[in-house]
């Protein structure tokens, strides 16, 4: 227990040190509550997302992140601000491969959403939510470069740090030369130099990679029948926290109301930036959408 004299003859600093004391102890609630009870305090959700993951998060030049993720969290916030019934804004950071799990784990932010693959070993410092999202990972190599180094374990291979890339690829290809970069933007520019032969990640973030950096250039995918292994994705929550984890599960699994039948809001955020009309045409396959929808566990 705290116990504070105040000398009877400084009454007025007395006053200003127990003022100061109680707004300090209004500070330390709202950091020590839950996200849910800190968002209704605050009316302020502090977001993260990558800035180099086209079409999921990416800088379009207007010097903020757009895409599918940015949309997703988007969708949280408003669920957010009609469920605590006051305006919730919405504080978007950008992270990094190397920052993002720790950003989380030490309260900076309250969610980080782009291209996250669950692991157990970050399962220590943080949660995660149901998936948002499955894809295989390849390696991306220019069509010209496959006539002097066809095989890809003959291969440099640029991966962002911070990534589960590199141990996928390891584990595949036993001996595969690896070499790390800050990014997958830093990665690719790389590849262009011919600094690195070809670049590792999941298929759909290489393929809007080059068509960002190398739009008429031929590239392959290795390897061109399955991928070398499937990674999740799923938004990065703060441990211990389940109030918000839960909100943050029902809003993903609401969205995905439809999805059997290629229909609602989920399928209206992957058309915009996978279909036809989007950044990028990458179609959802039957395999991904069912894995999606066996992440709903919840009876009605």
């Amino acid at each position: 227990m705290m116990v504070l004299f105040f000398s009877a003859r400084r009454p007025r600093l007395g006053r200003r040190v127990l003022s100061a004391l109680l707004a300090l102890f209004a500070v330390l609630q709202v950091a020590s509550a839950g996200t849910l009870d800190r968002l209704k305090e605050t009316g302020v959700l502090r977001a993260g997302t990558r800035a180099d993951a086209i079409p999921f998060a990416y800088d379009d030049g207007s010097g903020k992140p757009v895409g599918f993720s940015v949309d997703l969290i988007e969708e949280i916030r408003a669920a957010a601000e009609a469920s605590l019934g006051r305006p919730v804004t919405l504080d978007l950071s950008v992270i990094t491969p190397a920052n993002r799990i720790q950003q989380v784990a030490e309260g900076k932010l309250d969610i980080v959403c782009e291209i996250t693959t669950p692991t157990w070993e970050r399962e220590k410092q943080v949660d995660f939510s149901v998936p948002i999202f499955r894809d295989g990972t390849r390696i991306l190599a220019f069509r010209d470069t496959l006539r002097t180094t066809p095989n890809p374990k003959d291969m440099l291979i640029g991966v962002a740090e911070g990534t589960t890339t590199a141990t996928i690829l390891e584990e595949a290809l036993p001996g595969v030369r690896i070499k790390s970069f800050p990014t997958m933007d830093a990665a690719f520019a790389a590849l262009g130099k011919g600094e690195v032969q070809g670049v590792a990640n999941i298929g759909v973030v290489l393929l809007g990679l080059s068509r960002k950096f190398e739009p008429g250039r031929s590239v392959v995918l290795l390897p061109r029948a399955a991928p070398f292994g499937n990674e999740t994705m799923a938004c990065i929550l703060p441990q211990d926290d389940s109030h918000w984890r839960d909100f943050v599960n029902h809003t993903i699994v609401k969205l995905e109301d439809g999805l059997a039948d290629y229909r609602g809001r989920y399928m209206e955020l992957h058309d915009k930036w996978f279909g036809r009309g989007g950044v990028m045409v990458y179609p959802l396959d039957r395999s991904t959408r069912d894995y999606l929808l066996q992440s709903n566990i919840w009876a009605r």
